[in-house]
């Protein structure tokens, strides 16, 4: 089954927590890309807990570590 796959910088906090909640109620897998892994980690359990998916991805953003998580949640995705 394929499904959408988002990557929200910022997810650890703020707005950009907010809309990794609201893409993964809808069905997304979300990448949760944000310098605070406690906080990523906290996020991904609280979607587990109401039938979402987010995968903690921990980067400051600057292009390469962007890549490099966009391929993390790509590989780390559960029907590849």
């Amino acid at each position: 089954m394929d499904r959408e796959c988002a990557l929200v910088t910022g997810a650890t906090s703020g707005i950009g927590w907010a809309t990794a909640f609201v893409l993964a109620e809808r069905g997304a897998v979300v990448g949760l890309l944000g310098r605070r892994r406690e906080k990523a980690e906290e996020l991904a359990t609280r979607l587990r807990e109401v039938g979402g998916e987010g995968i903690p991805l921990i980067a400051d953003v600057n292009p390469r570590q962007v890549e490099a998580a966009r391929r993390r949640a790509i590989s780390s995705r559960p029907d590849r």
